[in-house]
């Protein structure tokens, strides 16, 4: 049925949950799975001297903290999973990243925002939900 997945994984709560339910239903399907971590972009000038290159490292650090656990999810699940980074905003990339790679499912994690918080604006899932070309799968705790 799904050929392609693509999973947002941030490395929070909804993000393991949403890549762990990944990883099944790919071993499933014998569906390629990807894992998209998405940053937020750098700001173009720093205060201090320096501090844009500390904030590139840590971003680095941080992919690779999740990569290593994506890394140990295939394995315990026996099979491959891409690992992707993209900056911008969170719903858009991964909607454009899911088009222009011919992905036939999105999974991704539910926030933890308070419920008058989402009522008000939204979160990254309903925005992806509203605006992918292809099934969405929405995990929540």
């Amino acid at each position: 049925m799904f050929k392609k997945i693509l999973a947002g994984y941030d490395g929070s709560k909804g993000g393991k949950a949403a890549l762990e339910r990944a990883a099944v239903a790919a071993k499933h399907y014998n569906a390629q799975l990807t894992a998209l971590w998405v940053r937020q972009p750098l700001p173009q000038h720093a205060d201090l001297p320096g501090e844009s290159e500390g904030e590139t490292e840590a971003a680095a650090d941080y992919f690779e903290e999740r990569k290593r656990e994506v890394a140990e999810l295939a394995k315990q699940q026996g099979i491959e999973i891409a690992c992707e980074s993209r900056a911008g905003h969170a719903a858009k990339v991964i909607v454009n990243f899911a088009k222009e790679g011919g992905y036939d499912l999105v999974v991704v994690g539910h926030s933890d925002h308070s419920e008058l918080w989402g009522r008000l604006l939204g979160d990254t899932a309903d925005r992806i939900s509203d605006h992918a070309h292809c099934s969405v799968l929405i995990i929540k705790q």
